[in-house]
């Protein structure tokens, strides 16, 4: 008794200390459970009808988040940021689990920040003769990784796929156990690479649905996505675009992480950022034989997204509560220009045990820590290639978990979500020699 009494009076004593730092004058934030949630048991309930609830989902070395509306008419808007990646953890299981457990049928959107494995992967299925699991397990299809039911549903002949695990039954997508995708986003198959992964990505979004193509001004500077009761998701930045940039594209950018689709929502008093890969620290490059960052210069790192982004964003004088960081928490993202032009409360970063990126790295966290960000919140511990000094760790929450923010646009609370053993299910098979990634490149 007289430990949980202490242990109470810390977390009560921290929280004091928090509500009387000047960095929140304006804006407040409830922890949850004080925030050591790590095991929480379920999502926090919905404080009202009111409630906006973002789900930055575990999903290993990948990005996956879940964003809902406030509830308008009965109904939720649901919109599905990035889908995690093809190995290691499955992300095509992990969305089908997340998604049944909120309710979710049927996304009114899904956006893809950019066309890597790790971003796109748990929208894709199947693989090749050779190696029929190689891109595992789509939640678009469900649970039987099919379209439909198994067979022919609408008994035109056609079982389940028009070429086997590469274009599924349009007719058929939707019924049973898949989920329905009213929209897709993202900036457009021409700027798309040509793989497998995305050619099937490709199949699906221009069959089902709506496809909507971020990849010039005029899109960057109109869409948006209503969730309800004032709250909205704003595209501030896609295919080297900002908002508000009178026509003047980055032609420096060439690399899909630079392409990435940046959205603001907005709700009330509260800001979350989210931009998948987004980067744009200047004069690094990668060593393929050593695995290592160098200093001389590469293209694909010169055009400094983020800063033209955070610029951007600092004219709607706004200030950003909770940044999801970008690239997983690599050193050629979240630069000091861009987190002091934005000035985050919380960060959070989503990253996998033993990732061969050394993910989120050291540098990012101290730039994070430099910048006053009051506690980075992690789905994972990570991979760090050095010790990690107490002053910061101090600051680091680790969950082991979903990452899940309730607003009712007056402040915010984040908690957990899964409980930590229910990944069990997800533990991967044992990875050929050939599959382990030879590089140690954050790009």
């Amino acid at each position: 008794m007289r430990e949980a009494a202490q242990i109470l009076w810390s977390n009560l004593s921290k929280m004091k200390k928090f509500f009387e730092s000047p960095r929140i004058d304006i804006k407040y934030i409830t922890f949850v459970g004080a925030i050591a949630a790590i095991s929480a048991n379920s999502a926090p309930a919905y404080a009202s009808d009111k409630e906006m609830k973002i789900t930055n989902i575990r999903v290993g070395q990948g990005d996956a988040t879940l964003i809902q509306g406030p509830i308008v008419g009965g109904k939720r808007v649901n919109v599905l940021f990035d889908a995690g990646n093809i190995t290691g953890l499955d992300g095509g299981n992990i969305l089908n689990a997340v998604l049944r457990k909120n309710g979710v049928k049927s996304l009114d959107y899904f956006i893809v920040s950019h066309d890597d494995a790790d971003h796109l992967g748990g929208a894709v299925f199947g693989g090749t003769k050779s190696n029929p699991k190689l891109h595992g397990r789509s939640f678009i299809l469900g649970p039987n990784n099919v379209a439909g039911c198994i067979g022919d549903d609408d008994k035109d002949g056609t079982v389940d796929w028009i070429k086997k695990e590469y274009i599924p039954d349009p007719e058929e997508i939707g019924l049973c156990d898949d989920v329905s995708v009213k929209n897709f986003v993202d900036y457009g198959e021409k700027n798309m690479r040509n793989t497998l992964a995305i050619q099937k990505y490709n199949a699906m979004a221009n069959t089902i649905g709506k496809r909507h193509t971020i990849a010039d001004q005029k899109a960057v500077d109109s869409f948006q996505i209503d969730l309800g009761n004032k709250a909205i998701m704003v595209v501030y930045a896609g295919n080297g675009y900002v908002r508000g940039g009178n026509d003047k594209r980055d032609e420096t950018v060439t690399d899909p992480n630079e392409r990435s689709l940046a959205f603001l929502v907005t709700y009330g008093d509260f800001d979350f950022l989210i931009a998948g890969d987004l980067i744009g620290k200047q004069g690094l490059s990668c060593n393929k034989k050593t695995g290592k960052w160098g200093t001389s210069n590469r293209s694909s790192t010169d055009a400094k997204m983020e800063t033209t982004l955070g610029k951007a964003l600092a004219k709607t004088n706004r200030r950003i509560d909770v940044l999801h960081v970008n690239h997983h928490g690599a050193d050629n993202a979240s630069s000091a220009e861009f987190l002091n032009l934005i000035k985050p409360n919380i960060a959070i970063i989503s990253a996998g045990n033993g990732n061969s990126h050394e993910h989120p790295k050291l540098q990012t966290l101290e730039r994070l820590y430099a910048a006053s960000v009051y506690q980075v919140i992690q789905t994972s511990w990570g991979t760090t290639e050095k010790m990690i000094p107490g002053k910061i760790r101090y600051r680091q929450a680790i969950y082991q978990n979903d990452i899940i923010i309730t607003s009712t646009g007056d402040g915010y609370s984040i908690g957990t979500s899964r409980k930590y053993d229910s990944d069990k299910n997800y533990v991967p098979e044992k990875l050929n020699e050939s599959e382990i990634p030879k590089s140690r490149c954050d790009a």
